[in-house]
């Protein structure tokens, strides 16, 4: 066992790990997964935009450095365009100063993207997000289509405020499924249509407040009804009323808590260890992924095998260590590096290869510190930093907090592990404090009836009532609303994603025994929770 140099608890280093490391030529971790992965959130902004101007045009933009960054910023276009070569910044290797300092340098010059957002169609306004269309603030997302307020979704069409879903239409405040079709406010269901507040149901249609149904249709509360009247009692729910809306959510998620619950919440997977998995095979502490094979310690990963300590990763082959990737083949400790292999140690590059310490280049190959060499100078130069790095104690360790374009607080690390402004600046990580701004004052009493809510409503200030932040109700959300016949939220998008995130269990693994069949199993469960939980096969049994 090792000790985390970061939290100080002890975690396992297994052989398979060590073989993994060696593929890399890379030492093993000094810190815990847990910690590894918290160090690299500190680098990715999911969800915090700002108003600023663009360094090269100064044109009003939307991005995802604050103002007063000290990074320059271009907007999508401009960062695109040939009115800038990566390669002008670039800078021989100096052999007497350590590695993170001068790639730091080079961060400092080189030109960053306002939003990473890859190929949009009338999409401008969306954050680490690729091939999509018509969508508007949504957050870690591909090929969604007619979505707003949507995050870590692929394929999702026509829907509004849904979190870790992959191909669904026209669904409203999902979380955790897939394969849905006009649902509202379900958890971890897959193939179903036309459920409202369902709970691991799979294959079933036109529910409401059901848990652990299976191919099931016109159920209310695990009990069959005639269509009839399913559809009378659904009509007196009044659902497109506010407080009535409110009032079910809460009696339904009430209720969860007190069925039986899985163990975890994987979907045929073989030999895996881990959460909200869909057709994985031998991967390990891997959480919010599908379609992996011998994957480690990864999390929002997809279509990728043979990687280790991911974040954010589509169609990968051996990466390591990596975060915000896609389409990559031999990488390791790269940020936002995309269709591209042989990359390492460098952010936001794009269709290349064989790169090493680079920044906002594309297109290019045999280039270290942005400077190109033939492919003979790039191997030899190559080999004498990764020797000059290992005597550094550098190589093989993911870049140094301090070069963290964001503050703590503006990072998905903040969510997934979070920590109080005093906390984070006791472990030294950088914090920002909100702008003293005044919250303007609501213009517009929400009526309770969304039948009785009026178009001007999209012109109007709205505040939220979790944070006070202002919001708006744009006029392709209303008409999603009243397509859906559900009510207008009282919470901005960022209290609503917390809210949904929340209901989500944490990133961890304790064992536990089966209340039935007193088994030993692993959970996500920790063990003073009051639910009960089962294995598979008792599980099995119960639902029906």
């Amino acid at each position: 066992m090792a000790a985390c140099t970061k939290c100080k608890q002890e975690f396992e280093i297994r052989e398979v790990d060590k073989a993994f490391y060696k593929k890399f030529d890379a030492p093993d971790p000094t810190m815990c997964p847990e910690c590894r992965l918290q160090h690299m959130l500190c680098f990715r902004n999911e969800r915090t935009v700002y108003k600023r101007q663009s360094s090269l045009s100064g044109q009003n933009i939307v991005s995802i450095y604050a103002p007063d960054s000290r990074h320059k910023v271009y907007t999508q276009q401009e960062w695109w365009s040939d009115k800038w070569d990566a390669l002008d910044y670039g800078q021989p290797f100096d052999f007497s100063r350590p590695f993170f300092e001068q790639f730091d340098e080079l961060l400092a010059k080189v030109p960053r993207i306002a939003l990473f957002n890859v190929n949009p169609t009338n999409s401008d306004y969306c954050q680490q997000a690729y091939d999509n269309k018509n969508c508007y603030l949504c957050m870690v997302v591909e090929k969604c289509e007619d979505c707003m307020h949507v995050s870590h979704a692929n394929q999702l069409r026509d829907s509004f405020d849904c979190n870790f879903v992959y191909d669904c239409e026209l669904c409203y405040e999902c979380l955790d499924s897939n394969k849905l079709y006009r649902c509202v406010a379900c958890q971890s269901c897959q193939n179903s249509s036309e459920l409202i507040f369902c709970y691991d149901c799979i294959g079933c249609q036109n529910c409401v407040g059901c848990y652990g149904l299976r191919n099931k249709q016109y159920y209310i509360m695990n009990e069959p009804h005639t269509r009839e009247a399913y559809e009378e009692k659904v009509k007196n729910l009044e659902l497109n009323k506010y407080s009535k809306y409110l009032n079910c959510q809460r009696y339904f998620y009430d209720l969860s808590k007190k069925m039986p619950h899985r163990s975890s919440r994987n979907l045929n997977v073989d030999d895996c260890t881990g959460n909200y998995l869909i057709n994985c095979k031998n991967s390990y502490w891997c959480y919010d992924a599908f379609e992996l094979q011998d994957c480690d310690y990864c999390t929002w990963i997809f279509h990728s095998h043979d990687c280790y300590d991911v974040y954010g990763l589509g169609h990968g082959e051996w990466v390591y260590a990596g975060l915000g990737n896609e389409k990559v083949n031999n990488c390791a400790f790269n940020t936002f590096v995309s269709d591209s292999s042989d990359v390492f140690y460098s952010d936001c590059c794009f269709y290349d290869m064989y790169l090493f310490g680079c920044a906002g280049v594309r297109n290019k190959k045999y280039c270290i510190l942005n400077k190109q060499y033939s492919p003979e100078e790039y191997e030899s130069l190559k080999a004498k930093i990764v020797q000059y790095m290992k005597e550094t104690g550098e190589w093989g360790q993911f870049f140094p907090v301090g070069l963290a374009p964001y503050s703590y607080n503006e990072t998905a690390a903040n969510y997934r592990f979070k920590l109080t402004k005093e906390e984070a600046l006791a472990r030294d990580y950088k914090w920002r404090d909100p702008d003293p701004k005044e919250y303007l004052k609501q213009t517009y009493e929400l009526p309770d009836d969304l039948k009785a809510t009026e178009a001007k409503v999209c012109d109007e200030v709205l505040a939220c009532i979790g944070c006070s932040k202002n919001y708006k109700i744009m006029p392709q959300e209303l008409n999603f609303y009243k397509k859906v016949g559900m009510p207008i939220p009282r919470k901005c998008a960022d209290c609503r994603f917390s809210d949904r995130f929340n209901l989500r269990n944490p990133r961890k693994i304790w064992a536990r025994k089966c209340v039935k069949c007193s088994r030993d199993i692993q959970t996500t469960y920790s063990p003073d929770r009051p639910e009960a939980v089962y294995c598979e096969e008792c599980y099995k049994e119960v639902v029906q």
